[in-house]
């Protein structure tokens, strides 16, 4: 049977939400999914600022900023599914993957928005994957190397996912291989630290550096990146995640003491870290369980990709051979939608959406909290809920 499922994504930089239809074939680990293209619906301006001045905060946002933040994920979501030419009354379900390090975590009641979109669309909403791998003893990350492994598995030739996001993170499909041969962790820092430094450098007034020109402009700190390439997530054996403190505000107040007694401006500590994030994903691909045996397709994703000098850096850990996952047919920038649709569909069809071998979860888990939508939708949903989970076990498949 054919089903059409939504994707939408919440990068940690908070910009938008990022949508794609997604059409599978089959059920569970034998889905084939195809994605249908769509692109980034930006945050209004105003919603943004609201947003960054919440940094750091408490205090949820205010009501109408967060009607704001569902209406531009709906907004999204309606032009994925119309490029696809499905209207949202024949859409199966959709997946929504909230930020994995949002920098606002407490100020975004994420829960609200997915009713919202499921409220407005009629559609029934997956989310909070995350939330059922870290109960059972899991960190949540990667969560969505089950995902990669159906969007990206081919039977010829070997992968190498390169994700540029919060974090960065590789993980490895050999050819012709089964879900338990992939392999992956996150490797170190990406755009969240460059972010920060940048942030708290420019006194608040930058939040992005946009393709890494200021980063470009600067030199290389050879003894801060030394110090750096010792840290403590980086000389951990796998699988492992970074820690929400790993690169935090202690990291980044030793960071701007080191620069003032090197006499490093702000571009300087950026074009270093960016070198740290390079390096880390180069390291980890050298690794005994990451390291390909023999020739691979190396494919970028994740915000980074938009950073020139990141993918400069990056290139060269691999000989200058890297490509967009645009060339599979799965947008860089909306891994994680293409993701969030495909773990929608696992948790439907009875599968466990995490590798608990990665995330050190107990067992494999069905993840997402479920928000049903319209009445049509959701007795459509339940009922194939109920025909694919009668045997329950079939749950711990993908562990």
């Amino acid at each position: 049977m054919s089903r059409t499922l939504l994707g939408l994504s919440v990068g940690s930089g908070l910009e938008g939400v990022d949508a794609v239809a997604v059409r599978v074939e089959r059920v569970g680990l034998d889905l084939a999914p195809r994605v249908v293209p769509s692109g980034r619906v930006a945050f209004p301006p105003a919603v943004r600022d609201v947003i960054r001045v919440a940094t750091g905060s408490l205090s949820p946002i205010p009501p109408e900023c967060l009607r704001a933040v569902a209406d531009t994920a709906v907004f999204a979501a309606r032009q994925a599914l119309s490029k696809a030419a499905v209207s949202p009354r024949d859409t199966f379900a959709a997946g929504f993957l909230e930020p994995a390090r949002p920098v606002t975590s407490a100020s975004i009641h994420w829960p609200e928005v997915a009713g919202r979109v499921a409220e407005q669309l009629g559609v029934t909403v997956l989310h909070g994957f995350a939330d059922r791998d870290r109960a059972s003893g899991g960190t949540g990350h990667p969560l969505t190397a089950a995902a990669d492994f159906l969007l990206f598995r081919d039977t010829v030739e070997t992968r190498l996912l390169v994700h540029l996001g919060a974090a960065t993170s590789v993980l490895v499909l050999p050819a012709g291989g089964t879900i338990s041969t992939a392999f992956g962790f996150e490797a170190g820092p990406g755009n969240q630290l460059l972010d920060a430094i940048l942030f708290h450098g420019s006194r608040g007034k930058d939040h992005v550096d946009a393709g890494g020109k200021k980063a470009v402009q600067g030199r290389l700190l050879e003894p801060l990146l030394a110090r750096w390439l010792e840290h403590p997530h980086l000389t951990r054996t796998p699988p492992k995640s970074v820690n929400a403190d790993a690169f935090g505000r202690s990291f980044l107040l030793a960071t701007f003491d080191a620069a003032r007694q090197l006499g490093a401006g702000l571009p300087d500590l950026l074009c270093t870290a960016t070198h740290l994030a390079a390096r880390a994903v180069g390291d980890a691909c050298k690794h005994a369980l990451t390291k390909p045996d023999g020739p691979c397709r190396v494919l970028l994703t994740g915000g980074g990709v938009r950073n020139g000098f990141l993918w400069q850096l990056v290139a060269q850990q691999f000989g200058g051979s890297v490509e967009r996952a645009d060339v599979t047919g799965v947008p860089a920038q909306a891994r994680n939608a293409c993701a969030a649709a495909v773990l929608a569909a696992l948790t439907c069809d009875g599968v466990s959406g995490n590798l608990p071998v990665l995330t050190g979860a107990s067992g494999g888990r069905l993840l997402g909290h479920i928000t049903p939508g319209d009445n049509r939708n959701w007795a459509r949903c339940a009922a194939w809920l109920a025909d694919q989970t009668g045997d329950y076990p079939r749950a711990n498949r993908a562990a």
